[in-house]
């Protein structure tokens, strides 16, 4: 998944076996500082130099966690954000409409600028930039766009957000126009996001001119880490779908970050084969896994009988589904949609990807540990009849095809658009949903592609009018069942591509449940708003989830590699180190 929806939203496709291995991620004992570190990429790596776009799980795990810092980010083991460049929690006013946050001192930029340090107005330049169409952020508009003075910014009709102020060098101020919801930002969760890695706007402006910024190849960095660069402004250190090197920044200051950062230089290549990559991080010395989520099956299972010890089985914290475009006939009959909720053999699809070590058979959409689940069911669900089964319920689903209007539960009409990955296990288990909804006659028109092309092209561009999308997945922004539930299911969230709201879900009542489910402050209220959110699209059934899924990490005998659960399980380089 390291395209979009990782992470953020799409979630990497994972391979592997049908045995269970216990969770075996490092701690820090043992670290040692020093040494380089070296990933070999799968999947192309990071989508952008940019801050400002970066929101995928390659993008956190090789640049957001290294080279810059945020208002706030995410220990390994962390569920809540902790203070990076915020000095403390954000203090919350105004009913909770007023959000205001104060800056450490002292933290400086990387050169040539390392004569500055990061003041509020940095960071209001760097919100305000996410809404540039020039970066291309694919969450702004979901998170911050309750900012006052927004519509007006977007709209070219001021030059600044009104409701981003800055009194002071180390103050930053932010004025809602409603309550700004637990776990976002009375919390820290959305500005926990790389929307708010500091940008000088003296510096960067010129960048963000024309149709596409390049301020990505040009930033400073504020991190523990910097993209190798001449010191005069212009990186080296990295090649598109080649390499990305990261040295030492000497502008950073130890004692104001979290981040122990042991190692002396990064070194990422990248597009390397599979099962390469695979052999040569459990044979080799000082590897980490990268941006592919799993071996192939015939190294896993190798590895797994004789170097348990060098994998990790990790929560993902995300989840995987089957996205039923509503717009599209027959799928706008909620009964069809139940119907091949019903007809899924779950457990066959988790089969495709490697049985029960790949993770948990899902019946809604919330993940365990996500504010909501237990109030939607827990593991046992809501207990809608189409859902509840692991296995396929053709007898059921011929039902819910009857109330649909087909007399005999069949389907009669013709073949439904639906585009998948054509590399395993995602190719297997799109074929195996092929022949499961062929029970209740529903033909499938299947084009398998790319993972970047079907998603790019197809799944997120609604007017390519897919049908069905087999091989989607998402993982929290941040730990709140928000993140999960707004991005996907919010009508006013949908846009011409990059469209995550696939099944293009536009109630105006659903809308209106969630913009107050986000205004809720008490925590027990909103989780229990959330849970029966998540009955409600459960039992719409617009995405069918089946499985809450695992990451798998692989690492050198000589390596610490410390997991993250905020990056749904990858390795954080910040906290890895040699043993």
């Amino acid at each position: 998944m390291n395209k979009r929806l990782i992470k953020a939203l799409i979630l990497l496709a994972l391979g592997g076996l049908g045995l269970t291995v216990a969770s075996c991620g490092s701690s820090e004992s043992g670290a040692q500082s020093g040494g380089t570190l070296n990933v070999l990429d799968t999947a192309g790596g990071i989508d952008s130099l940019d801050p400002g776009y970066w929101y995928y799980q390659s993008d956190y795990q090789e640049v957001g966690n290294t080279v810059q810092r945020q208002l706030y980010g995410w220990k390994p083991d962390g569920t809540t954000p902790t203070p990076d460049i915020a000095e403390g929690q954000p203090k919350v006013s105004n009913g909770g409409k007023t959000v205001t946050v104060k800056l450490k001192t002292g933290i400086k930029y990387s050169p040539p600028l390392q004569n500055r340090t990061v003041k509020s107005a940095d960071v209001k330049y760097a919100l305000e930039r996410c809404f540039l169409p020039q970066v291309g952020n694919g969450y702004a508009n979901v998170y911050y766009n309750d900012i006052e003075g927004v519509k007006e910014y977007t709209d070219k009709k001021a030059d600044e957000i009104s409701g981003i102020e800055t009194p002071d060098d180390q103050t930053l101020v932010i004025k809602t126009t409603q309550p700004a919801g637990v776990l976002t930002f009375a919390n820290g969760g959305a500005l926990g996001m790389p929307c708010t890695v500091p940008v000088p706007k003296d510096d960067a402006q010129k960048y963000d001119e024309g149709k596409q910024s390049t301020y990505g190849q040009h930033q400073v960095f504020t991190g523990p880490y910097m993209i190798e660069n001449d010191g005069k402004g212009k990186i080296t250190g990295y090649e598109p779908s080649k390499r990305l090197t990261m040295v030492r920044n000497p502008s950073w200051d130890k004692s104001t970050d979290f981040k122990p950062a042991y190692f002396d230089k990064i070194n990422i290549t990248c597009c390397t084969d599979a099962t390469v990559a695979a052999r040569k991080t459990l044979s080799g010395q000082g590897y980490l896994s990268g941006d592919y989520a799993a071996p192939p099956v015939s190294v896993l299972k190798q590895a797994l009988s004789s170097r348990k010890d060098q994998i990790s089985v990790e929560s993902s914290g995300g989840n995987r589904y089957i996205s039923l475009n509503t717009t599209v006939k027959p799928l706008d009959n909620v009964n069809v949609r139940r119907a091949i909720s019903a007809v899924i053999d779950r457990t066959a699809l988790r089969q495709t990807r490697g049985g029960p070590t790949l993770g948990t058979i899902a019946n809604h959409f919330l993940p365990p540990g996500i504010a909501g689940f237990d109030e939607a069911g827990g593991e046992k669900g809501p207990g809608y009849d189409f859902a509840s089964n692991p296995t396929a319920d053709v007898a059921l689903a011929k039902k819910y095809m009857q109330k649909a209007g087909y007399k005999n539960g069949m389907y009669d009409g013709p073949p439904l658009l639906t585009v998948g990955d054509n590399e395993s296990p995602a190719k297997e288990t799109a074929e195996a949903f092929q022949s499961q909804v062929a029970k209740i006659g529903i033909k499938l028109q299947l084009r398998q592609l790319p993972h970047a092309t079907a998603n790019s092209k197809f799944c997120l561009v609604p007017k390519s009018n897919t049908a069905i999308c087999p091989n989607l997945g998402w993982g929290a922004d941040f730990f709140a069942a928000q993140s999960f539930i707004d991005p996907l299911f919010n009508g006013k969230n949908i846009v011409p591509s990059g469209n995550v709201n696939s099944a293009e879900v536009n109630d105006p009542q659903l809308n209106a449940k969630i913009d107050k489910a986000k205004q809720i402050t008490d925590p027990g209220e909103s989780a229990k708003a959330w849970g029966e959110l998540d009955k409600e699209i459960t039992n719409q059934a617009y995405f069918i989830p089946w499985l809450w899924d695992n990451n798998i990490g692989l690492e050198s005998t000589n390596m610490n590699g410390v997991s993250s659960k905020f990056n749904s399980g990858a390795y954080d380089f910040a906290f890895s180190s040699f043993k």
